[in-house]
């Protein structure tokens, strides 16, 4: 504002000053030339013209480029209202905490006070600005040489110009001056709204402090001292009824803010949702709906999977903010609870069904319970003790009847056990007056129980959908066709329910508000750098170390699957692979044990020790893995025999199924498989009977009676072995008199046949057509 009063002082100065100048020099005409002042040659009242011209300019440029406050102008009165009703709740909850609002509300005020901070930044920019620009009127107007002398004969020849300056730097000062104003009060109001703020982040804090050190504390009078309260509580109304609006709009920002998160819950609901359908699809085509149901025992999927999409999409929906406000948990958690409920009404028993509805009404009866506590009176504080006596009962009910139903039903029972634990525990604290305490509990043994339930069933979900991934794959002969789901499927359900358990306690610790201490604990543990010996370390290093390792040794399991190898042991089909495939799986075993090491920190004096250790292993008793691992090596480059080869060691006859590094799997043709160390099949005897080819000869003896010509029996027999698809057409067969005798003549034919595997059944088919031909022709076979 002191900037606006000298813009002021100053123009009604210039104005005094050459007002009386301009109205002479109109008086006397335009035909005298300018005389500058003692002292100051034209060129330099001409060099400051210009210079004033140029500085005026870019000053109006500036003013009618504006200085962009709109979108400030346009969200300050909505950051004015959140902190309205982030004060007003703050108001309602003085009695009872509710923390789940204390953390989001730390959350939303660190972040109005990052955007109110850069807003004063922003501000005090475009204050310096236009400070500056007023300086630089504050110049021209004291600079001299613009000012014409009274009594110059030569005034006029720039009096036209000095006129068209005059009435640009009364514009400038202007607009700037407005400018500046309006830039003032937005600082006032940012300022203020700062400063709010910064009280209430402190009150928040505190609150949180006060929580955690009082949490046992009594907060109320004991159930039985608490006089009863006759007639309407209109005061209490109001406040629940406020407390309700304060908590609509945190919703209304919360979702606003959190606008990305939805995002991406829509992209995981629409890749679930086209995974399953695109599976579904397939399956159709092929006509195999039902037959796929019966056999996979589908319960929650369907080829329109919109109730399964919304229990995996509102499963993840916690984790992408911890501390979100409690309506938000609240909303998300009964959406959740409407999608299983959709899905249990078609896939569970009419009676367990009756129990679900059971909970949601608990859930339901809590969530409002909860949103209601403000002044826990005598009637309030013995409405919470029968919902939580009536929890204990169903609770006792869920651990033996529905549990049975779920998957992973022995860490149900241990949910249902806690969900009993936490409500005994809500009951004495209200007794005892710990009503904040009693709230929480409350709150976390319905969560935990529906998310528990919610979790698992997303697991079952999951596996169904990898089955009909698998069945779908095998019907269009895909990656998937490859996969021996029945093996993978143990793997696959440990897998899932680890991830569920951890999932559940975050969000269970979460909502006992332990999670980040919880966090605090375990970080500490895991960062703390350690001493053995000369060796410096830390446990989280050991773990990641670990975790590397499985992952690339599971990694160098399957991947397989996607270079063509397959895991079919009924058939005993195996698909050609490259024996690179090998190479590929020593990479990376070579290369997960050294991203291990990096990953972990471990330096390379410690890999040097390592490496020590191992040579001492190796020498003591490992000659014989060394062998077998040298050996996988050597068989990967000398490749004698690839995989899908026909070999035979040590009167084993079979496919090789699998080339590993230490050993290496031999599929028979009874179907059974004999892994032989790596440094056996180096050292021995391996008949590789397809090393060039898959064909092999074969010999087939016949016996018929010697009434016939034996032009006749070649004939016949050539013709027969011939026409079979297996013969080699390039190789004829050749036919040989072994054994005659006065009644039976013994011939034998050597033919090549196209694959080693079919010779059983080439023997069959070409006898079984000799003996008809031989039959039609009369001829007696012996």
């Amino acid at each position: 504002m002191k900037s606006s009063l000298v813009f002021n002082s100053l123009l009604w100065i210039f104005f005094l000053v050459s007002a009386p100048l301009f109205a002479q020099n109109n008086a006397e005409g335009d035909s005298l030339p300018i005389i500058p002042q003692p002292g100051i040659p034209v060129d330099s009242v001409i060099a400051r013209m210009e210079k004033g011209h140029t500085v005026l300019n870019e000053i109006g440029n500036r003013n009618r480029r504006g200085f962009s406050t709109w979108q400030l102008e346009d969200r300050l009165p909505e950051v004015q209202s959140y902190l309205k009703t982030i004060r007003t709740n703050l108001l309602l909850y003085e009695k009872v905490h509710d923390m789940k609002n204390m953390l989001m509300f730390q959350v939303l005020l660190n972040d109005l006070q990052t955007q109110l901070k850069a807003w004063r930044e922003t501000l005090s920019g475009y204050e310096k600005e236009l400070s500056a620009m007023n300086g630089q009127l504050i110049s021209l107007a004291r600079d001299s040489t613009l000012v014409l002398p009274a009594d110059s004969s030569y005034r006029k020849l720039y009096f036209g110009a000095l006129k068209d300056l005059r009435q640009q730097w009364i514009a400038a000062s202007k607009a700037t001056n407005q400018n500046l104003t309006r830039i003032n009060k937005l600082q006032a109001t940012v300022s203020d709204g700062f400063f709010a703020t910064a009280e209430l982040t402190n009150i928040v804090n505190e609150r949180i402090r006060e929580f955690n050190v009082k949490i046992a504390g009594k907060e109320s009078d004991f159930i039985w001292a608490i006089p009863p309260k006759t007639g309407a509580d209109d005061h209490l109304n109001n406040l629940v009824g406020r407390s309700y609006e304060g908590q609509r709009d945190m919703l209304a920002y919360y979702l606003n803010r959190s606008s990305g998160n939805w995002l991406y819950m829509l992209l995981i609901g629409a890749a679930f949702f086209a995974w399953v359908y695109q599976s579904f699809f397939i399956i159709d085509r092929h006509g195999q709906r039902e037959t796929v149901r019966n056999d996979l025992k589908l319960r929650y999927l369907h080829s329109i999977p919109v109730f399964s999409v919304l229990v995996v999409v509102f499963n993840f929906a916690p984790f992408f903010d911890l501390r979100p406000p409690a309506v938000y948990v609240e909303l998300t958690q009964f959406i959740l609870l409407l999608a299983l409920t959709g899905l249990f009404y078609r896939s569970w028993p009419r009676q367990l069904f009756v129990y679900w509805l059971a909970i949601v009404t608990l859930y339901i009866l809590v969530v409002i319970t909860r949103s209601s506590i403000i002044d826990p009176g005598i009637w309030f504080r013995l409405w919470l003790l029968l919902l939580n006596g009536v929890s204990v009962l169903f609770g006792f009910l869920f651990l033996f009847r529905i549990r049975k139903v779920l998957a992973l039903t022995g860490f149900i029972k241990q949910v249902s056990i806690v969900y009993i634990v936490l409500n005994v525990l809500a009951i004495i604290c209200n007794i005892f007056g710990r009503m904040s305490l009693a709230k929480i509990c409350s709150t976390a043994s319905i969560y935990g129980l529906t998310q528990a339930v919610g979790l698992f069933t997303m697991v079952q979900i999951i596996k169904e959908a990898f089955a009909l991934q698998v069945v779908s794959g095998k019907l269009t002969k895909g990656v998937a066709s490859r996969f021996n789901y029945p093996k993978l499927e143990a793997g696959l359900h440990r897998l899932l329910s680890f991830v569920a358990v951890i999932a559940w306690l975050i969000i269970f610790t979460n909502n006992l508000y332990v999670y980040n201490t919880v966090y605090s604990v375990a970080e500490q543990f895991l960062t703390t750098e350690r001493t053995f010996g000369s060796t410096k370390f830390t446990w989280g290093n050991i773990v990641l170390f670990f975790i590397v390792l499985y992952l690339s040794n599971a990694l160098r399991k399957y991947i397989g699957y996607f270079f063509g190898e397959t895991d079919d042991e009924i058939t005993g089909t195996i698909n050609t692979v490259d024996s690179r495939l090998v190479i590929i799986r020593l990479f990376m075993l070579i290369g997960g044990f050294l991203f291990a090491i990096v990953a972990s920190g471990i330096g390379l004096d410690k890999v040097t020790v390592i490496v020590g250790a191992l040579g001492v292993g190796i020498g003591l008793g490992l000659q014989t893995i060394v062998n077998n691992l040298v050996s996988g090596i050597i068989l990967i480059f000398d490749k004698p025999f690839q995989i899908g080869d026909f070999i035979e060691i040590a009167n084993k006859k079979g496919r090789v199924k699998n080339i590993g590094i230490r050993s290496s799997r031999l599929l028979t043709t009874e179907g059974s498989e004999v892994i032989i160390p790596n440094g056996d099949l180096l050292s021995g005897q391996v008949i590789n009977w397809t090393i060039n080819h898959k064909a092999k000869r074969i010999e087939l003896t016949i016996k018929a009676d010697t009434e016939h010509e034996l032009s006749e029996l070649k004939k016949l027999l050539k013709e027969e072995i011939t026409k079979h698809p297996n013969t080699v057409k390039r190789q004829p067969p050749e036919i040989f008199v072994s054994t005659i005798t006065t009644d039976a003549i013994e011939l034998k034919a050597r033919v090549w046949i196209n694959s080693i595997n079919k010779e059983d059944q080439f023997r069959s088919e070409v006898l079984l057509n000799i003996y008809r031909r031989f039959k039609e022709a009369g001829i007696k076979m012996m």
